[in-house]
């Protein structure tokens, strides 16, 4: 049944259109002929009348004679109105006699007009015209010939009306539901502001129905806030209805929904226009971009922020540290910068893991947060370092807040898992003033003031004096690391060796251990006691050791044919090296590059390095003991805590420290240290070596204490290292040494 009014509704459409057509046709050629007859029958029965009214005058002048003056007749005949050429007129007597004739014959098919000629009110005869129609047929043709072209293109317009009407109507639908569809809100208005539409996301957003919503001004359906001060914001519709333009915030905008809750949103408002170009209303697009604004919001504070703690990170600190130059250059403003770093705060690390750690350290951040004043500003610079910024501070009171946060962290105790912590803090202070140099410059500084506080014995504040000697000194090291870097880059070290010495007799193999040099930038020979320690603070000790490690690696065999085989060279790592990435990485790697033997290379860790990172090294140990080679602790018994951790590293060689041996003929209690640490020693199963052995005498007395073996200036004075240039990886380390 649908499909036969489907088929039948365009059948009906085509009768009536041709229905329609046909009329029009026909009435454009009917109508002009009807009108075109009506104006030429009264045109000529007014000509008509008009000359019978002037015959009439003839015949009352001259009754007798009239009909008879035929040439008079002619005359009347011709005057006005004028004959056309079309056009005969005829004068008869009441006898039908024709008394004067003017004009041609007029052709069929053509209309007859009379009028009467009266005499004293008697009819006397009548005037008669003949007008052709063939004019007016002809002009009839036209208009049928118009009348045709129009009723076709009425038909075809017809014929394609309901087609148009559908497509206006599926125009309108798909409109309509492209609104319904799309993601962001829509809200149309009048030229006032007044709502007319809101599709259903704009109905989700605002809260507000299309049919409630209707009627109401935009400012009550759509109130915006400004984020950030929640101060009620001007619509863009006024914007945009004003200037005729396209208009959208750039500030960050928030919709205040029906219900009170706010959503940020994104907005843009644009001017709807009539066909004249004027401007009848406007419309709202807009979409909610909460979690974009809180996505970006997030990431821009991760920029400038410690993930953990939550302060500012280094990258935000140096910004406003330049803020502050700028203010102090500028305006004489006196500001202050300290410098923190924790003591001890690996031991937590170490004994009861990084997840120890990081709990610490947020206590502290959050500790120390509650210590400074609003304006300052706490940055987490890295590790267990951290910066301070107190901005307009003079340094008197900057030293009061230094010493309140030295004295609040030493009295923190860290409670973990039942294990009390404690621990201290150095911290350097720096004044920044309109004389203060670049941003580096207050940070070396500051670093160079609390490395100095470090030496002077951790846990106190040292302030920055351009003339302290201490801190003149450390200022110093950073030219060694420009320099050391070079040293690096040019190949300017030397490797040197020392003898150890066996005095149990029992051992016939040899024993060295590997010495390092620098030849300084005038070929000078430069002892590591005035190197290393820059080296170390500046982290370039791990590219030293590693230079060493291949260098040792590369010529092992031809030390063996020259000094003797077996042979075990013993080889420093610095703390700073133990606690890099990597090394056991690369240590392994070059055993496997050169393919050292077993028990060729003994790598002495210092008891200081060992406990700072306790699991590190006990993890690095282990791997390197599985691999065939030695391990040796160094400067053991200047720790606090050596006899406590000795037991957790598995090593080879326990060395002594050189302050107890060097003293031991002349002091009863460096011999009672030696004693006890060679026996203890002895008793884990490891060998004891004596450092700092530059005599006889003190040769002798480690020799009866039992211990192993002996190195120092009275054994074998420290000499450079054979080095052959079969071996590329060093051959530079011979070069550079025969010109040292």
């Amino acid at each position: 049944m649908r499909q036969e009014s489907a088929t039948s509704l365009p059948r009906l459409t085509a009768l009536l259109a041709l229905l329609v057509a046909w009329v029009v046709t026909l009435s454009l050629p009917a109508t002009y002929f009807a009108l075109g007859y009506q104006a030429l029958s009264a045109a000529v029965q007014t000509k008509v009348d008009i000359k019978a009214e002037t015959m009439n005058q003839l015949i009352a002048t001259q009754p007798e004679v009239w009909r008879y003056s035929e040439h008079r007749l002619r005359e009347l005949l011709a005057r006005y109105p004028l004959l056309r050429e079309d056009e005969q007129v005829t004068a008869y007597d009441e006898a039908d006699a024709e008394l004067a004739a003017i004009g041609e014959a007029v052709p069929s098919p053509s209309l007859l007009f009379t009028s009467t000629l009266f005499d004293a009110g008697s009819v006397v005869g009548r005037i008669e015209i003949h007008r052709s129609i063939s004019p007016l047929l002809l002009r009839t043709a036209v208009a049928a010939a118009v009348g045709l072209v129009l009723g076709v293109a009425v038909f075809s317009f017809l014929r394609r009306l309901p087609r148009l009407l559908e497509q206006v109507f599926e125009e309108k639908e798909r409109a309509l539901v492209t609104l319904h569809s799309i993601g962001d809100a829509v809200i149309t208005t009048d030229r006032n502001q007044i709502v007319e539409y809101l599709n259903p996301v704009a109905e989700s957003l605002t809260g507000w129905t299309r049919h409630e919503a209707v009627g109401r001004p935009l400012s009550e359906i759509m109130p915006l806030i400004d984020e950030e001060t929640l101060e009620s914001v001007t619509s863009p519709m006024a914007e945009a209805l004003q200037k005729n333009e396209i208009h959208s915030f750039n500030t960050h905008v928030a919709l205040q929904r029906r219900d009170g809750t706010a959503l940020a949103i994104d907005d843009s408002a644009a001017p709807i226009h009539n066909s004249g170009g004027d401007v009848i209303g406007g419309v709202m697009v807009f979409h909610d971009v909460t979690t974009e604004r809180s996505m970006a919001k997030r990431i821009s504070w991760a920029a400038t922020h410690d993930a953990l703690t939550g302060l500012v990170n280094r990258s935000e600190f140096d910004n406003l540290m330049d803020e502050a130059l700028a203010s102090a250059h500028n305006s004489d403003k006196h500001h202050a910068l300290c410098y923190l770093d924790l003591d001890q705060f690996k031991v937590i690390n170490d004994t009861s893991g990084h997840a120890a750690g990081d709990a610490f350290l947020k206590q502290v951040s959050a500790m120390l947060l509650t210590r400074i004043r609003a304006s300052d500003t706490l940055a987490r610079l890295g590790g267990d370092e951290f910066g301070l910024l107190l901005d307009g501070c003079t340094m008197d009171r900057a030293k009061l807040i230094a010493a309140d946060l030295l004295s609040a962290i030493r009295d923190l105790r860290f409670n973990w898992e039942g294990k009390i912590f404690a621990v201290g803090v150095s911290i350097g202070l720096v004044e920044i003033s309109r004389d203060s140099g670049s941003r580096a410059e207050l940070f070396t500084a500051a670093d160079t003031a609390c490395y100095a506080a470090k030496e002077q014995g951790r846990n106190r504040v040292a302030v920055y004096h351009a003339t302290d000697t201490e801190i003149a000194k450390r200022r110093q090291e950073v030219g060694w690391a420009t320099r050391l870097t070079a040293a690096l880059e040019q190949n300017r070290f030397l490797l040197y060796y020392q003898d150890f010495r066996s005095l149990c007799g029992d051992d016939t193999a040899k024993h060295i251990e590997i010495l390092l040099r620098m030849v300084d930038e005038e070929g000078k020979t430069i002892m590591p006691g005035s190197f290393v320690p820059a080296a170390e603070r500046y982290n370039i000790m791990p590219a030293i050791d590693r230079w060493v490690i291949t260098n040792v690696c590369a010529g092992y065999r031809e030390l063996c044919r020259v000094l003797g085989s077996p042979l075990t060279c013993a080889i420093n790592l610095s703390g700073t090296s133990m606690n890099s990435e990597g090394l056991l990485e690369f240590i392994l790697q070059q055993i496997d590059r050169y393919d050292v033997p077993e028990n060729a290379l003994c790598f002495e860790i210092t008891e200081t390095a060992a406990i700072n990172n306790l699991r590190h090294a006990s993890e690095f140990m282990k791997a390197i003991r599985e691999r065939g080679f030695l391990l040796a602790l160094d400067d053991f018994g200047t720790g606090t805590s050596s006899f406590g951790y000795l037991k957790q590293l598995p090593i080879d060689y326990l060395k002594i420290d050189g302050s107890f041996v060097r003293s031991i003929d002349r002091d009863s209690m460096d011999r009672a240290m030696t004693e006890t640490i060679n026996h203890l020693g002895h008793l884990m199963g490891l060998k004891t070596i004596g450092e700092f052995a530059e005599s006889e005498s003190i040769l002798e007395h480690l020799r009866q204490l039992g211990v192993d073996y002996a190195q120092g200036y009275g054994v074998h004075v420290p000499e450079p290292l054979p080095i052959y240039a079969e071996n590329p990886a060093v051959f530079s380390s011979r070069r550079s040494a025969g010109e040292a």
